[in-house]
């Protein structure tokens, strides 16, 4: 008997022993400059996988014995490695580009099978590589127009960086560089982004299946990432054009090992010269209008586990008209990391993070001459860890501090003029939210992501709070069906550090996918967010005269629920995909204006401004052609988004300013042989809402427009077609041409419907009519660029 015993023991610890686990963790970086890669499939025996991180570190854990390990990346030579595992092991891999880049995918999100397997869903990726062949408006590739092709984003208008992702208005959108929020995301009076793209790495765009890593926005996470800086060598580009050039410098920091430095360094510029030209101009001679930004990153190997990055932005606009108004905008951010391996499976990030937005405006009438200035600044701290548990399992835990600074405007007088100073009080929050996030392989066919994430939110003192009678700062008159102020009763002084009012709320999040086959898999999602911030605006796009305000007393914080399913299908051994989602995302406590709002200089802004709910549905569809000389895809959107708000609109569902119930964009990238390459964007887009009078009648001498509704209005469909050539250097050169012709049979695109007085000329004279008349404004008809680059 003890015999039996003996063998059974001894065939169980060998069969322990043979299901021993160890792992494989490491780093992958491209060969020619060093730069970590982040997002690369790491595909085990087929069937096992993970991805690396934002630092291109990656773990997974397998059993012991003999493993063929494959890394895939987009654009890169694929990889292929036999490993014999019998203890826990470091690799490290240098990824070649494809010489041959005819196969590049261009955008898709479900390129490629590893991407059809993983329960990321509503999750869009675009190269910079890709974004750099797309036709340019103004001769300056742009970061955010490029994702405005992509199903379920909407542009605000033409001419706007700003964007809208599901029904959600552009302030619902988490915009951030580095980790840094960026507050307001445009240049040149929106025409382009700050993003400069030579700086830019990768840029993902969550619209829904977003993780519990982020928080603060109820419709989508736009995640960009700089570049880290040539670790081999010294490296420079420079670009010239017409509206605007840019330069690059970038190289190793110290000496590390024979191949790479211990660090490296990157520095990014631009500025617009249309200042220059505009005095030879006689309609601009009393203009300025100009842009320029700043990219820095730095990074530095404290050692081999254990990694310092450092990054930044600064940009600022300055638009004024001699004599008449100035404008002058900008954002600052920096980003200190550390970043280290703790061990084989325990990969540990710390960010500190400022980000500041500030606007002033000059009002120069003569007479009356005033300085409008306001700001925000944010400090965060993010604490991250990720557990890589097992083959398929990784958990992913933080916390994010943020703390708030809004200085919502301070008007001083300019020239000695009579203007009353005034100094509205600053506001303050801090904001904790603590998350964890799962992955977790249930079968081969069953994966899931889910995470929690508990956000709590502090308005801060210092700040003097009004009491109103009724105990709200507006009451709805049913009888008149409008709104009317109360006055304020009393005011409560809050000291420095008080909590003036809290909000404590669960944000679960949860994504699972069914692999139906190999090439095909479903998905479903579900996210409720909740958002602390409010713009209040009563403009379709951000402007420097917004306020953003934080919630409090008498402003709830949004929050929305959103359910998605989605199809993907690969196609012809990955030459195609498709995709088509669905998705309904229900809306609480938006904001939008009460009629005959005053937003302007206004400090009780809870005094012209209602809550209520919202709602947005639609579905998605997108065929990606991967491979060829000709790339590219095809995306529609059929969708609305709706309001419905106590004294707007009679109480009734009213279109949000973002309605669109169709677009369209079609993408096509050919390469016709090594030094030419061609693009081309159509766009079309029905009408978004807007809101005409009905009638007019006379007050007090004066003609007042009178309305009725909200929203109830269309403007003309949109649509244009960009075209591009790129005249790619011979060997031996760097120089790169690119030609593009924006908006190609001139469509006059409304930006918006004025109504005015028809004036009919008699004699040489104007004589009013007494009639009112249309009016369309559009910002550009065709517009030809070209821009020169090269690298040194």
């Amino acid at each position: 008997m003890k015999k039996i015993v003996f063998c059974i023991l001894s065939m169980t610890t060998f069969v322990l022993s043979a299901q021993q686990e160890h792992t494989i963790s490491g780093y992958v970086k491209e060969s020619s400059n060093g730069e970590a890669l982040f997002g690369v499939n790491i595909i085990v025996d087929g069937d096992k996988g993970t991805t690396t991180n934002d630092y291109g570190f990656f773990s997974i854990s397998l059993i012991e014995g003999t493993h063929n390990v494959v890394v895939s990346y987009l654009g890169f030579e694929t990889m292929q490695q036999e490993v014999v595992l019998d203890a826990d092991k470091k690799l490290s891999f240098q990824m070649v580009e494809e010489s041959n880049t005819l196969d590049e995918v261009v955008v898709t999100t479900s390129k490629t099978t590893r991407d059809i397997k993983s329960t990321e869903m509503s999750v869009a990726t675009l190269k910079t590589a890709t974004i750099k062949k797309l036709p340019t408006g103004l001769g300056e590739v742009d970061v955010l127009k490029s994702i405005q092709l992509l199903p379920g984003v909407s542009s605000v208008s033409e001419g706007s960086s700003g964007f809208n992702v599901r029904g959600g208005s552009s302030d619902q959108n988490l915009v951030l560089l580095d980790d840094a929020t960026i507050f307001n995301a445009s240049h040149l009076l929106g025409f382009f982004s700050v993003f400069n793209a030579d700086a830019v790495k990768d840029v993902k765009l969550y619209k829904g299946g977003i993780p519990a890593t982020f928080g603060g926005r109820l419709s989508s996470v736009l995640d960009i990432k700089q570049r880290e800086g040539n670790l081999k060598e010294f490296e420079g580009e420079l670009g010239i054009g017409l509206i605007s050039s840019r330069a690059l410098i970038q190289g190793p920091i110290g000496k590390g090992n024979k191949e790479e430095g211990k660090g490296s360094y990157l520095l990014a510029g631009r500025r617009s010269y249309i200042d220059v030209f505009a005095p030879l101009i006689d309609d601009f001679k009393d203009t300025k209008l100009f842009f320029y930004d700043l990219n820095l990153k730095v990074n530095y190997n404290l050692n081999e586990n254990n990694r310092l990055y450092l990054s930044g932005y600064f940009g600022q606009d300055q638009f004024a008209i001699k004599n008449i108004f100035g404008n002058t905008y900008g954002n600052g951010s920096a980003t200190l990391r550390y970043t280290s391996v703790l061990n084989d499976k325990l990969f540990f990030q710390s960010s500190l993070i400022y980000s500041d937005y500030n606007y002033e405006v000059d009002v120069l009438t003569s007479g009356s001459e005033f300085r409008w200035a306001s700001s925000i600044v944010n400090w965060n701290l993010k604490p991250r860890l990720n557990w890589y548990i097992s083959s398929g399992n990784t958990l992913k835990a933080g916390v994010d501090f943020t703390y708030y600074n809004f200085n919502p405007g301070e008007i001083s007088s300019i020239n000695n003029s009579t203007t009353t100073p005034q100094e509205f009080q600053e506001k303050y929050a801090l904001e904790t939210a603590p998350y964890v996030d799962f992955e977790q392989k249930i079968s081969d066919k069953l994966s899931l992501q889910y995470g929690l994430r508990w956000s709590y939110f502090q308005r801060l003192g210092n700040e003097t709070v009004p009491t109103y009678l009724n105990g709200a700062p507006l009451t709805f008159n049913t009888t008149l069906d409008l709104f009317y102020e109360n006055a304020v009763a009393s005011e409560t002084n809050y000291a420095k550090g008080d909590i003036i009012e809290s909000f404590n709320n669960f944000e679960p999040r949860a994504s699972a996918r069914f692999l139906w086959n190999e090439n095909t898999s479903l998905k479903a999602s579900y996210n409720r967010n909740y958002q602390y911030l409010h713009l209040i605006s009563n403009s379709t796009s951000a402007t420097p005269l917004d306020i953003w305000a934080p919630s409090g007393p008498y402003l709830k914080p949004q929050y929305s629920d959103q359910f998605a399913l989605g199809y993907f299908r690969t196609l012809k051994d990955n030459n195609y995909d498709f995709s088509v989602e669905a998705y309904y995302k229900d809306l609480s406590d938006v904001t939008d204006f009460v009629d005959g709002a005053d937003l302007l200089f206004q400090e009780q802004i809870e005094t012209q401004v209602v809550q209520g709910d919202g709602r947005a549905y639609g579905m998605e569809f997108q065929l990606n052609k991967n491979s060829g000389k000709l790339t590219g895809w095809l995306s529609y959107t059929l969708a609305r988004t709706e309001r419905k708000i106590q004294g707007i609109n009679n109480n009734k569902f009213y279109p949000a300013n973002n309605d669109q119930l169709h677009e369209v964009s079609l993408v096509g990238l050919y390469k016709l042989n090594d030094r030419w390459d061609f693009g081309a964007n159509f766009v079309y887009g029905s009408g978004k809402p807007v809101t005409y009078p009905t009638g007019k009648f006379e007050q007090n001498g004066l003609i007042v427009a009178d309305y009725e509704g909200r929203n109830g209005n269309r403007l003309p469909a949109f649509h244009r077609l960009d075209l591009s050539a790129t005249l790619n250097p011979k060997e031996g050169r760097n120089g790169t041409w690119i030609f593009s012709l924006a908006n190609v049979y001139n469509r006059q695109n409304a930006a918006t419907i004025f109504f005015r007085e028809r004036v009919d000329e008699i004699n040489n004279i104007d004589i009013p009519t007494g009639q009112t008349e249309a009016s369309k404004f559009s910002f550009l008809g065709i517009v030809p660029s070209v821009t020169y680059q090269f690298k040194f």
